[in-house]
């Protein structure tokens, strides 16, 4: 599969976000921290600080992006059980020994807490082996490294993916993507009837489920084929620039939106829009920075240090929930350097052996 750099980047940003959200955000700067009121107008100069979890949004875009790459380029084929088999074994191969992995530790570090005889402890464990901790309310942001949800949502895609690709073969990708942007989006708005599912200030068991982030992955797929198919090619490479620019308006409105909801300057109802917004302002980003030529613009996505977290952000996801506990007794700016070193340090470790064992390390850094 051909690397890019930009996508690799854009994982970088996605990834250093989500890690400020929770190591900082969550607690010292939530949304409308140091906001400025005109009359009725609310302005919040840090909203970019307070949505670093929005990072998670544009992983799972990447995601369905990267997946379904070599599938529009013709590369690789669902046309049989030995494809779909090989691509299963593929994805347990990628995804699976870095968790479980890292999963094992969490629950060593967690038993000095736990009452080992008590049957939830138990039945927690067996829906974090066996990736069904999506599908109840108590379990949906897991005990044992909370950050996992997210994870849990990325097999259930991995799971249906090839039912997605065959369907796209057949009925083609417009259809495919009328389809799941509704279905996602009734979903969210059967969501905002069911307030006893939320686990969190941003997230529902309902609303952030399968069915209701499947646009977020079908979004990049459809980026991916509009960009194979070099969808106007040569509109994007005359005004990348200006599009770039564009997309950091249209992102900027979706954390705006995101923060008015959350301090209820919105009524709750308008939250299934907002990840719509992103999709939007994610793909003009893509398109934009994919076509643009090399530039100081271009470089802030794809100089070595991004790439190199973008491509090690399986690694920084899993690990960086868990490393919390170097703040169990406060918050001082040398725990948080001693944090991020360490986190950097085992994350490239995991990366390099557990994730890419056998492959040489050239193969594995940014070009």
């Amino acid at each position: 599969m051909q690397r890019l750099s930009v996508i690799n980047g854009l994982r970088g940003y996605a990834i250093l976000g989500v890690i400020y959200f929770h190591l900082i955000g969550v607690m010292f700067n939530q949304p409308g921290w140091l906001n400025i009121e005109i009359g009725d107008l609310v302005i919040m100069p840090l909203t970019y600080l307070s949505n670093g979890w929005v990072g998670v949004n544009l992983f799972f875009i990447l995601s369905g992006f990267v997946l379904y790459l070599p599938y529009s380029n013709g590369s690789r084929d669902f046309s049989g059980r030995p494809d779909i088999v090989s691509f299963f074994k593929n994805r347990a191969a990628r995804l699976f020994p870095l968790y479980y992995i890292a999963l094992v530790i969490a629950i060593i570090f967690i038993l000095h807490q736990t009452n080992i005889y008590d049957s939830s402890f138990w039945k927690q464990t067996i829906l974090m082996f066996t990736f069904t901790f999506n599908f109840t309310r108590e379990t949906f942001i897991p005990p044992h490294n909370y950050v996992l949800w997210s994870l849990g949502i990325e097999v259930l895609f991995s799971l249906v993916f090839p039912l997605l690709v065959l369907f796209i073969k057949h009925r083609g990708i417009k259809t495919f993507a009328i389809l799941v942007f509704i279905m996602s989006f009734i979903v969210r708005v059967v969501a905002h009837f069911y307030p006893e599912y939320q686990v969190a200030p941003h997230l529902s068991m309902i609303k952030d489920s399968l069915p209701g982030r499947l646009d977020d992955f079908a979004a990049g797929m459809v980026f991916c084929h509009l960009w194979h198919t070099q969808w106007k090619t040569n509109w994007f490479r005359e005004n990348a620039e200006v599009l770039f620019l564009v997309s950091l308006l249209v992102i900027t409105l979706g954390f705006y939106f995101s923060d008015y909801v959350f301090l209820k300057l919105l009524p709750d109802w308008t939250e299934p829009f907002i990840n719509t917004v992103f999709q939007i302002g994610f793909g003009m980003i893509i398109f934009s920075l994919l076509y643009m030529r090399q530039n100081i613009l271009r470089y802030l996505f794809t100089n070595k240090f991004l790439q190199l977290s973008g491509m090690m952000c399986y690694s920084l996801y899993l690990w960086h929930g868990n490393m919390r506990w170097f703040f169990i007794m406060d918050y001082t700016v040398l725990r948080v350097v001693c944090y991020l070193f360490f986190l950097f340090l085992l994350s490239f470790l995991t990366y390099r052996y557990i994730e890419f064992g056998n492959k040489k390390l050239k193969d594995i850094l940014p070009e």
